[in-house]
């Protein structure tokens, strides 16, 4: 079917329209330092514990309720709003088509209560400007209850699946209900898994015995974790880092633990924390304050790898 030159006509207006709402959306994203694009799919399902979705049928979805892509994330803002010209001629094309003769359902993937888009994105994005509110589509779901709302960052998204899987593998909230591990960077659980394995692993060899692994996660929380923490605590060292956590600096001070021990000579954790806190009451830690500074919040952003 050849598209009529008046919806032609149309299409062009309203693609204009949409990549100049785009531009102004990327703009107020760059001056808050938020990010403007859909979320990508495969970044959350690779750290689903759940590898293969059920179909859920052919099913009307809200379109507010559609956050991210599989494959086209880049190409869309959060509001599914073009952002490159390039994208003119299938806009047009596909909306021409879709007003004339209407269009097949899209496919998506469902996590919680959100969905992303395997097939259909210029379809959603045109549903979008021309003020519908729900969309016809064939729907896969994952049976993982995760909460993802339609203005999480990838990073909140993220540090959200790294907490849930942390602790369904220690149950340290059962253990230590007030265990107060809260991170600002994806990726950093990593850490305190590979902490307490090595642990395990070292109280095992010590026993000669398999020690419980839950046995494992106490013991590192009350003997490697929380003194570190306290000494970060009770020092004015974590106000040299807005917005940033303890176990932020735990992890730092981990991953950087042989560079430390150049500095200071062998010692635990705690044992560094406690120098550098030292030092930072007698006003001798501005080069390395920047150092740390640049690892939690400089320009580079944090690879989003790890639980």
């Amino acid at each position: 079917m050849n598209s009529d030159p008046f919806y032609e006509r149309q299409a062009k207006k309203h693609f204009e329209e949409a990549r100049r709402q785009a531009m102004r959306e990327q703009l107020s994203a760059w001056l808050k330092g938020s990010e403007e694009h859909l979320l990508p799919f495969e970044e959350i399902r690779s750290r689903l514990k759940t590898e293969h979705p059920l179909y859920e049928g052919r099913k009307l979805v809200s379109l507010k309720k559609i956050v991210g892509s599989v494959g086209r994330y880049k190409d869309f803002t959060r509001h599914f709003l073009p952002r490159s010209d390039s994208m003119r001629d299938r806009w047009v094309n596909v909306e021409a088509r879709a007003v004339q003769g209407g269009w097949p359902p899209i496919d998506l993937y469902r996590i919680g209560e959100v969905y992303f888009v395997k097939d259909g994105n210029h379809r959603v994005a045109i549903a979008n400007q021309m003020g519908n509110d729900t969309v016809e589509a064939h729907v896969w779901g994952y049976p993982e209850e995760l909460p993802i709302t339609p203005h999480d960052s990838l990073g909140e998204v993220i540090l959200r699946l790294g907490e849930r899987n942390f602790i369904q593998m220690t149950s340290l909230d059962v253990s230590c209900p007030n265990h107060g591990i809260r991170f600002t960077i994806p990726g950093q659980y990593t850490e305190l898994l590979a902490q307490i394995h090595e642990l395990h692993k070292a109280l095992t060899l010590i026993d000669g015995e398999e020690m419980p692994f839950q046995e494992a996660v106490v013991a590192w929380y009350e003997i490697v974790y929380l003194p570190t923490v306290q000494i970060i605590r009770e020092s004015s060292l974590l106000e040299q880092f807005p917005g940033r956590t303890e176990a932020d600096l735990f992890v730092w001070l981990s991953i950087h633990r042989q560079e430390m021990s150049g500095f200071y000579g062998d010692g635990s954790l705690a044992d560094w924390a406690e120098i550098l806190c030292g030092q930072h009451k007698e006003g001798r830690l501005s080069k390395l304050i920047r150092k740390v500074r640049g690892m939690l919040g400089g320009d580079e952003r944090p690879p989003l790898k790890g639980v």
